[in-house]
């Protein structure tokens, strides 16, 4: 059975980057998608445990490897 691909929705920035709730947006938009995302995985059949372990791994290979990209401009 070939698996299925879930499209999970990203809405564009309503604020401009200088906007003070352009922070509270983003944190909403994200965190309904985050969601989406991790119940997609659970329905999948994947543990709720790994998910958030594998999850959190992924997130700080990014933060690390976007800090070594700002270093070095």
């Amino acid at each position: 059975m070939a698996p299925t691909r879930s499209t999970i929705q990203i809405s564009k920035p309503q604020h401009s980057v200088n906007d003070a709730y352009r922070a509270v947006e983003r944190e909403e938009v994200l965190a309904v998608a985050f969601r989406d995302f991790v119940h997609a995985t659970l329905v999948a059949g994947w543990k709720e445990p790994e998910v958030a372990l594998t999850l959190a791994d992924i997130a700080d290979d990014y933060v690390m490897a976007l800090a070594g990209r700002v270093t070095e401009i």
